[in-house]
């Protein structure tokens, strides 16, 4: 969006005054202050990015009353101090706290060396510990956080990594000295000008941490602000009509000005009839007006049962958990899961964050727990879920039988394993029969054999540290169990023993079960879809009940270090996917039966084969090959021909196969073709390489001197990778639908002298041959400066760009560069953003990696589809997220004319 006139007028006003005290300076001799035009440039530039930043609209949209608190922290860090400081804020839970603290950061963020938000620290520590939060606070900050295993080290680290820059980090949450003392013990641990922000209901611990002064105690909103908030959640606008004024005051006159309150209530009655904005009005006005839960709980009054049953799980049990496995166990509970949470995040009582967990604010989780437990507030076994060791000890002792315990969570992390020896003798040997009704058990850390036999009723068993030596199922009696997962079990030998009643049973998980000696017999549990086992080392046998096993649609077996064979031939008519990785003596693969027509993902990593079966081509239905790391194998069978449903194939580590690329050719349906790191040279046959549906082109790794494929044949494509080709000199003919071409750590190619004909070929084929807006073309090189066909050129991670009156009707596209710099060499991958004048436009598809210090180029070419929001001067830059180590060093520009574009598509040869 174009800045207004009276700020355009300001900035020329900076420049002028800038350029006079250069001339001045330059006058008197001087060589203090603005040296050249680089280093104003430079000034300049970073002003206008600075105010821009500044000027942009916060991301946190429709935040009443959020101004007149952001101003009151700012006073209080004092952003013109050197000193470091420490300031608190401080309020009941649901006041805002970190929404403050969030629009804080993220509005002074780019005035410090480093930043990060550190959410919700007391759940990390109980969770998963002091030397995981340590991490956790380095990784905010990009900050490589390896190399310690305990809290002493961790605190050095943090200190020797932050003492000498100047950080804005926020620690959100926080309740206990511990937790201050290893994340931020001293104020010497940051650099000059550093501010730390805590947040915290605890204003005592606040006081001795940050001093009295420097605590900011947060209150409720305003009356106006609080019917606003209200208002936007109830009814989409800031104002309510006329008719519902009175009974909006009035509920917001029962939350105290309590942000949480009023978006759940608000939520809660957004497009409710009057008649039941009545009856909760009413709710409200009865007994604890002034208890936070009361307030909350309207909104929990008004799901239906099963929502309800949902709510209380995540809060009991889920929070944090990823949405997937969080439906998944549900669903396996009777739950309609996915519309139930969908209910949950649309009445704001649950949230999706972006890795897609499931979140919601600490007092709702608390009202949930509370809602739990005054269903029996002295008796847990009159309860239905229990997720304390205590509640669990009281039920799991005591001999009469319960019918209302559904649900037992036991998550004990590494500093609860006293809780194991507290409990060893009492649980020892005892049984869950007499809990009737119960669905769902979760033993995390539960090192203890207490299940000696498993009620009918269970659907849902979990079970880390699984202690004993096989399920405590009995002959005959029918099971309900839907999902079974147990892990690090050293002392599991068998899964079940014999035949026994599963017919529910419909995934079964085994991992780190190093001892388990022979897969069971699945005759007994004909619905099983899932199969996985991983990482059991002793496993030596596979029953033969697997293998025409009628219902399965995925099976992995992974890292099963002693599996020799799988027996007799693959029967499994629902099979969809195959992965068999890493077992290290399995030489022969069995036969494919023809009834595996649906089998449509095979996946064989690091195996010891040396062929592939001849029945391989009944597998009429396979869409997906991928063979990695089977250095054993030296050839293909003929009947890989019919194949014909194949779109693709990934070959990795496999220098054997290239003798068999002329079978290829018959695979006409592929899309996606990889072939990494098999000492590839010479050219492909010449009946390969008419691939007309290919996509994705992967050659990477390889020893070839120029691409032994006619790629100018493949109208398709539109990514074509070649990253590690040492020997490479020379880019071939690209056909004009490319849009993505990796091409980093390919010395020879950075060497050659074609490199500024290369980048100018593609971006005028790239501009003929764009057909609509928001075309992108992406591409990754090796490269130590920037080519000079970019006219523009700026040291830093931006260029500023020109734009001219007549740029809209005589440019077509703009090409920009960026060189970047690794100083860091690691397996992450950070995908990069393109920002125009402080926004960003383009979140990039390719994914860069650092290489051991070496230089690459990031090169875009854009089409002139956005020229409405250029300014006369307009900066562009890159922004690398994840990690503090990749610099971009210097960047360029240049505008391409449809002169240009005509007089290149003159030259060029008819194709």
């Amino acid at each position: 969006m174009p800045l207004d006139p009276p700020t355009m007028k300001t900035w020329r006003f900076f420049i002028i005054i800038k350029r006079r005290k250069r001339e001045k300076i330059r006058c008197n001799g001087h060589r203090k202050g603005l040296r050249n035009d680089h280093e104003l440039v430079q000034s300049i530039a970073q002003h206008v990015h600075e105010e821009l930043i500044r000027k942009l609209p916060s991301s946190m949209k429709n935040l009443i009353g959020i101004d007149s608190r952001y101003n009151k922290v700012i006073e209080l860090i004092g952003k013109e101090k050197d000193d470091v400081r420490f300031i608190g804020i401080c309020g009941m839970g649901g006041i805002g706290k970190t929404t403050v603290a969030s629009r804080v950061w993220e509005g002074i963020q780019g005035e410090f060396e480093a930043s990060g938000f550190f959410a919700d620290v007391k759940e990390i520590f109980e969770k998963e510990g002091i030397v995981a939060a340590q991490k956790r606070l380095l990784n905010c900050m990009r900050i490589e956080a390896i190399g310690f295993s305990n809290e002493n080290d961790g605190r050095r680290i943090i200190h020797d990594s932050l003492c000498n820059k100047k950080v804005l980090l926020v620690l959100d949450n926080v309740d206990t000295k511990v937790q201050l003392q290893n994340l931020a013990g001293e104020k010497g641990w940051f650099g000059s000008g550093s501010r730390i922000i805590f947040t915290s209901r605890d204003k005592n611990l606040l006081h001795e941490w940050c001093g009295e002064n420097e605590i900011y105690m947060l209150k409720g909103l305003e009356q106006i602000e609080a019917l606003q908030l209200f208002s936007l959640n109830a009814f989409g606008c800031l104002n309510p009509e006329e008719e519902n004024v009175n009974m909006s005051k009035e509920v917001v006159g029962y939350c105290d000005g309590l942000p949480l309150a009023l978006k759940v209530l608000g939520c809660h009655f957004r497009g409710r009839p009057i008649d039941i904005w009545r009856d909760d009005i009413l709710k409200l006005k009865r007994g604890l007006k002034k208890d936070i839960f009361c307030k909350l709980k309207i909104s929990y009054d008004g799901l239906d049962r099963m929502d309800k049953d949902i709510f209380l799980d995540i809060a009991c049990f889920f929070r944090g958990e990823h949405v997937d496995v969080v439906q998944n166990i549900l669903q396996h509970c009777d739950y309609n899961a996915k519309s139930g949470i969908a209910t949950l995040i649309d009445r704001s009582l649950v949230t999706l964050n972006e890795n897609g967990r499931l979140e919601m604010h600490d007092l709702l989780e608390e009202m949930g727990k509370q809602i739990e437990i005054e269903k029996s507030p002295y008796d847990p076994d009159k309860r239905d879920r229990l997720w304390s060791a205590k509640d669990a000890d009281d039920v799991l002792t005591q001999e009469q039988e319960t019918e209302t315990t559904r649900s037992i969570v036991l998550k004990l992390n590494s500093q609860y394993n006293i809780l194991d020896k507290h409990f060893e003798r009492r649980w020892r040997d005892l049984a869950f029969s007499n809990i009737r009704r119960l669905k769902l058990l979760i033993l995390n850390g539960v090192k203890v054999p207490i299940v000696t036999k498993i009620p009918i009723s269970l659907k849902v068993l979990h079970w880390m540290f699984f202690p004993m030596k096989n399920l405590p199922l009995e002959d005959k009696r029918y099971y309900k169990l839907v999902q079974i997962r147990l892990s690090l079990g050293d002392d599991l030998k068998h899964v079940w023993q014999g035949n026994k009643r599963l017919e529910n049973l419909k995934s079964l998980h085994l991992s780190w079960c190093r001892n388990l000696e022979a897969t069971p017999d699945f005759s007994g549990a004909p619905n099983l879809e899932i199969l996985e086992i991983r990482n059991c080392y002793n496993l030596d046998k596979i029953d033969p009940s697997l293998v025409c096993h009628k219902k399965l649609v995925a099976l992995t077996i992974s890292r099963c270090a002693r599996l020799e064979t799988i027996p007799s031939k693959l029967e499994m008519s629902s099979l969809q996917e195959l992965k068999l990785e890493e077992c290290d003596k399995l030489e022969i693969l069995p036969e494919f039966g023809e009834c595996m027509r649906h089998l449509s993902s095979l996946t064989l990593c690091v195996l010891p084969i040396k062929e592939l079966p001849s029945s391989l081509g009944c597998l009429v239905g396979l869409s997906e090959l991928k063979i990695s790391r089977c250095h054993e194998l030296t050839c293909l069978p003929d009947s890989i021909h019919g194949l014909k449903s194949l779109t693709l194939l990934d070959v990795f580590s496999c220098p054997s196969l290239l003798a068999y690329l002329h079978l290829f050719s018959s695979l006409t349906s592929l899309t996606s073709l990889t072939i990494r790191n098999c000492y590839l040279m010479g050219p492909f046959p010449d009946n390969v390489g008419h691939f007309q549906w290919l996509i994705d082109l992967d050659l990477s790794d390889n020893n070839f001197v120029s691409v032994p494929i006619r790629i100018h044949e493949l109208p398709r494509l539109t990514s074509l990778k070649l990253y590690g080709c040492r020997y490479l000199n020379l880019l071939p003919e690209l056909p004009s639908s490319l849009r993505e071409l990796h091409v980093p750590d390919c010395k020879s190619l950075q060497d050659a002298s074609n490199v500024n004909n290369v980048v100018s070929k593609l971006c005028y084929a790239f501009a003929d041959s764009s057909m609509h807006d928001g075309d992108v073309f992406q591409m990754y090189m090796a490269g130590e400066t920037i080519p000079s066909w970019f006219n523009l050129q700026e040291q830093g991670d931006g260029v500023s760009v020109p734009f001219l009156d007549n740029c809209a009707s005589e440019t077509k596209v703009l090409a920009l560069c960026f060189q970047i710099y690794g100083y860091w060499n690691g397996p992450f991958k950070l995908q990069p953003s393109l920002i125009f004048n402080g926004k960003s436009i383009n979140k990039t598809s390719i994914q860069i990696r650092a290489s051991g210090g070496n230089s690459h180029h990031f090169i875009l070419f854009l089409t002139n589809d956005y020229s409405h929001e250029l300014l006369p001067r307009n900066c562009f830059e890159l922004l690398i997220p994840g990690h503090n180590l990749m610099k971009v060093k210097s960047s360029g520009a240049r505008w391409v004319s449809k002169g240009e574009i005509e007089e290149f598509m003159k030259s060029e040869p008819e194709k």
